[in-house]
């Protein structure tokens, strides 16, 4: 006995076998990194290949991704169960961070920090401190800085052609030239106007919607375009039969209410005889003809208050019943309920045609009524778009269409993506040759910059340089080059004096100057990438011991002890 508890006895547990130190954790960690990277290296640039992803969606129904989007790839694993591997799940969070920021450079940053971790784990094998290697990586990166300042050009958000090109070049994807351009050019004319109407100097993309659909009417829309379907939660033919199919009638220069709460007339709940908590009763056919006479005057009452204040169109988040509806309508005013996929839509309508969102049309005043241009309804695919044009707002809708509904989410992603991409070129006001080339000049700078740096540092620097050519090395190999003969010939046109320039890799694998052929990305997407990937590298080549979770230890049952 012991302080009145009985001795357990407790198998000894050898701290080696559930730990790794040293060279078995760098190449736990090297090999989760490198795992990564595998995902998503033959999606880079314009040659890039889509990967096909069996996993689930947001509501756990079986889902499959088809993309040749790094981001789309990493978020389509993680629903479909994640990543077990502990360092895996920290890089691509780390890189998850950044995307979600900027929708681009999440391929960059992944295979920039895979190459940082096995170029760091080489000099620590070869005997360096994980330190030097901390700080030698940490010069190279603020030495980044100083090369891409150089390197980089101004851009004013009046430049629709530079905003076009580089709306273009984060277009990665299966894309004729004709459609590359189509979609550039709408997406840099958006960012154009709401960089000119925007209050502040940060271009906001939420103003910007993307709809994509089979026979879809392609273009550019000033104000929102809502679509509508069955579901989405029932599918079934039926609810697609009993949908509402019918489209109204074109409108110009019409006066729109908005609403986001259900309208409810009766405000109170309805019992038939029993419950004293009821507000209103109802005990006879007679009380109930009564009952049902008041609500169709209020609900005549509440559509003869709209037709007063010249309602054109009432657009509710929310579905309105058969009764509201039919009287609305009775009194010439059109209904556009159900607006809530996505719910923003009924606050952008709000901001284009210059209305105020109201709970309760009880609220509803004059002086919060928006106008809309011209409205105008169609079926596209197994949707219904109402397309509200015209409007004052600095508002946009772009639409594509595609051949597939497959195909419309891909499209959706790619355009909103270039938005993000273009508003981010436009608000920092910087941009930088693509194709590989910031890489390879920042590569070119550190080599000789190493050169000055006495201590062990030096050898750090010097793999920052070598971890920078994966990238061009990647593009190449994805354009079906020779990734030795491509960075042999590219570290020859960077060798010279003249400082930084923009030479990377063509469409073809050869050596091409990015600004000519027009391969411009925001200045931010390189800076970030290599600010990510240089900090999840210092994480990871610190790590000299891996403790693994979820060892059996056998049953332990702690218990109190008696006196």
């Amino acid at each position: 006995m012991n302080g009145g508890r009985e001795d357990v006895d407790y198998a000894p547990v050898d701290a080696g076998s559930w730990t790794l130190r040293d060279e078995e954790a760098r190449t736990f960690v090297s090999a989760a990194t490198r795992t990564v990277a595998s995902l998503v290296r033959s999606t880079l640039g314009p040659n890039g290949m889509s990967a096909q992803i069996e996993t689930v969606d947001n509501v756990e129904e079986p889902e499959t991704v088809l993309t040749s989007d790094a981001g789309e790839i990493l978020d389509a694993i993680e629903r479909g169960g994640g990543f077990g591997h502990p360092v895996a799940a920290l890089f691509v969070d780390a890189v998850d961070g950044m995307r979600r920021e900027l929708s681009d450079g999440s391929t960059t940053a992944v295979l920039l920090g895979e190459a940082l971790v096995d170029e760091g784990v080489d000099l620590v094998e070869a005997g360096l401190h994980p330190g030097n290697v901390v700080v030698g990586y940490s010069m190279a990166a603020a030495r980044a800085g100083a090369v891409l300042d150089a390197l980089a050009r101004e851009v004013d958000p009046e430049d629709v052609d530079l905003l076009e090109r580089v709306a273009a070049t984060s277009m990665t994807g299966d894309l004729g030239a004709s459609t590359r351009e189509a979609y550039a050019a709408r997406v840099a004319e958006t960012i154009r106007v709401l960089a000119e109407r925007g209050d502040t100097d940060w271009v906001d993309t939420d103003d910007a919607k993307v709809l994509a659909g089979p026979e879809a009417p392609g273009g550019r829309y000033r104000g929102v375009v809502v679509r509508r379907y069955p579901g989405p939660l029932d599918e079934s033919e039926e609810a697609v039969r009993e949908f509402d199919w019918s489209t109204l009638d074109p409108m110009t220069d019409a006066t729109v209410a908005i609403v986001d709460e259900e309208i409810d007339v009766e405000k109170t709940a309805t019992s038939f005889g029993g419950g004293s908590d009821s507000g209103v009763e109802i005990e006879s056919f007679e009380g109930w003809t009564d009952y049902t006479e008041g609500l169709n005057r209020r609900v005549a009452a509440l559509a003869d208050r709209l037709v007063g204040m010249g309602v054109d169109v009432l657009v509710s988040q929310e579905r309105l019943d058969d009764r509201t509806r039919t009287a609305f309508e009775s009194r010439g005013v059109a209904v556009v309920d159900e607006v809530k996929y996505p719910l923003v839509d009924v606050y952008r309508l709000a901001r284009a045609s210059g209305g105020t969102v109201v709970d309760d049309l009880s609220e509803l005043t004059p002086d919060r009524l928006g106008t809309v241009g011209s409205i105008t309804e169609r079926r596209v695919g197994d949707e219904k778009w109402t397309f509200f044009d015209d409007c004052e707002g600095a508002v946009y809708t772009l639409t594509v269409d595609v051949e597939t509904e497959t195909a419309s989410a891909e499209h959706e992603r790619m355009l909103e993506d270039a938005l993000e991409v273009t508003a981010t070129a436009a608000t920092d006001g910087q941009v930088l040759p693509g194709a590989g080339a910031p890489a390879m000049a920042v590569a070119a700078d550190l080599r000789e910059y190493a050169t000055s740096v006495p201590d062990l540092e030096q050898l750090a620097i010097e793999a920052f340089a070598d971890a920078l050519e994966s990238v061009p090395a990647a593009l190449a190999a994805n354009a079906g080059a020779d990734r030795l003969d491509v960075l042999t010939a590219l570290r020859a046109e960077h060798g010279g004096d003249e400082g930084p320039i923009a030479v990377g890799v063509s469409v073809d694998g050869d050596p091409v100057d990015a600004w000519e052929a027009g391969v411009v990305e925001p200045r931010r997407l390189f800076s970030q990438a290599v600010e990510t990937a240089n900090s999840v590298a210092e994480q990871l080549l610190t790590v000299d011991a891996v403790i693994h979770p979820g060892v059996d230890l056998g049953e332990f049952r702690p218990e109190p002890e008696r006196d």
